[in-house]
């Protein structure tokens, strides 16, 4: 019976796997040898190996150019075998093939062994091996998830640009309530203080011509992990309510704290005007391009944000300027590897807003991976299942990230 039984274990993990073009190995001694001198598998794949997430593969795909003198290699480390050597054949063959060159991409390596001059038969068998060596939960998980990637993939081949949330994702779900864990510990007023050519935005579809002369309350919040954020609270001209102000700084600064940390530690400074804001539910925030601070106009209605039903939407909200500010002026992801990531997901997205332009793109996908990795039982298992298969070169460029996520 557990012969019969692993007969059709195998035969699901293989069905329709044949050794296509991205399947062959590499046959030439000259490029081989250039990789072999250099010692690459030893240096760079096998490390990558040890390191891979979520019990996932290592495949390999490597290129030298006609002349012998420049040479270049890309991977893949998913679970599914079928969906790694897509992604490193398609990694090497759409980037380093054009940047070096190269007059192809072959196999190189799949796990710990080197197939490179080794036949169709071989590759197979070493597939299986790793398979076979896999504990039956993992084994039973892998299967699963096979089929499932496979069946929806089917499903969505007609819907290119399709996304998973026609609003903000997650609206309406608890992914954040006062009462989450918070890193925030002192608040101190500074003094007053006035700015001019402050941008005055009143709704998301304001330009960024109107300025005006910003008059506030400043204070400096203080975070576990020596984190420290400026908040500036504008007052209008001849009416200052400290009290109010205090009160508004208190309410973000807390759901501040609630941000994982690798968000939390690049922004300085963070606006809260004062302006006759259209009714948008939870206000209109926003980010300067080479600023760390980001704006909040907050709703006409402060109490939207306060109440229960609002408040994980503007937390949820925080994330996505934060994003910004992250994306725009640092290099903790590389530009080059994000647009590569964007692109093996084959033009889909989280939500409608992503397909605004790459900046809103990066924010709601930022926004995503943190519901779906540290929030995941907060939202429908349905969605769950839509984002994954949406967006999973994304989301596994911000898992290699090992971004501290403390007090998520």
């Amino acid at each position: 019976m557990k012969n019969i039984l692993g007969i059709i274990l195998l035969s699901l993990l293989w069905c329709n796997i044949g050794i296509t073009g991205e399947r062959k190995p590499g046959t030439d001694q000259k490029c081989f040898d250039i990789f072999e001198r250099e010692k690459i598998f030893e240096k760079k794949f096998l490390p990558k190996n040890k390191e891979s997430l979520w019990g996932g593969v290592l495949v390999t795909y490597v290129g030298c150019n006609e002349y012998y003198d420049n040479w270049s290699w890309d991977y893949s480390t998913l679970q599914d075998i079928d969906a790694a050597h897509e992604t490193a054949y398609y990694n090497c063959k759409k980037n380093e093939m054009r940047k070096y060159k190269l007059t192809g991409c072959h196999l190189f390596s799949i796990g710990d062994v080197i197939v490179w001059g080794k036949n169709a038969a071989f590759v197979k068998k070493v597939e299986k091996k790793l398979f076979v060596g896999m504990d039956d939960k993992t084994k039973s998980r892998v299967i699963a998830e096979n089929k499932s990637r496979k069946a929806q993939e089917e499903l969505l081949k007609g819907f290119p640009g399709s996304y998973v949330y026609h609003s903000i994702p997650f609206i309406g779900r608890d992914i954040f309530t006062k009462s989450s864990p918070t890193t925030f510990k002192k608040l101190s007023f500074n003094k007053e203080k006035k700015i001019s050519n402050i941008i005055k935005r009143t709704s998301h579809n304001a330009g960024w011509k109107n300025k005006k002369i910003f008059r506030s309350f400043s204070f400096t919040a203080e975070y576990e992990d020596n984190i420290t954020v400026n908040f500036l609270v504008e007052y209008e001209k001849d009416k200052k309510d400290f009290k109010k102000a205090e009160e508004k700084v208190l309410f973000y600064s807390k759901m501040y704290g609630q941000m994982p940390h690798f968000l939390k530690e690049h922004n300085k400074i963070i606006y809260i005007h004062n302006d006759v804001e259209n009714n948008q539910g939870y206000g209109t925030w926003w980010v300067m391009y080479n600023k760390r601070a980001f704006h909040i106009n907050p709703s006409k209605s402060y109490n939207n944000c306060i109440s229960l039903t609002k408040y994980s939407t503007c937390a949820i909200t925080m994330v996505h300027e934060l994003a910004h500010v992250i994306q725009q002026n640092t290099k903790v992801i590389s530009p080059s590897k994000w647009v590569k990531a964007k692109t093996l997901d084959n033009k889909r997205y989280c939500s409608k807003y992503s397909k605004k332009n790459g900046k809103e793109d990066f924010a709601e996908s930022m926004v995503c991976w943190v519901g779906v990795r540290l929030k995941s039982d907060k939202i429908k298992k349905n969605n769950l299942k839509k984002i994954k298969l949406h967006i999973p070169n994304r989301l596994q460029l911000f898992d290699k990230m090992n971004f501290n996520i403390y007090p998520l």
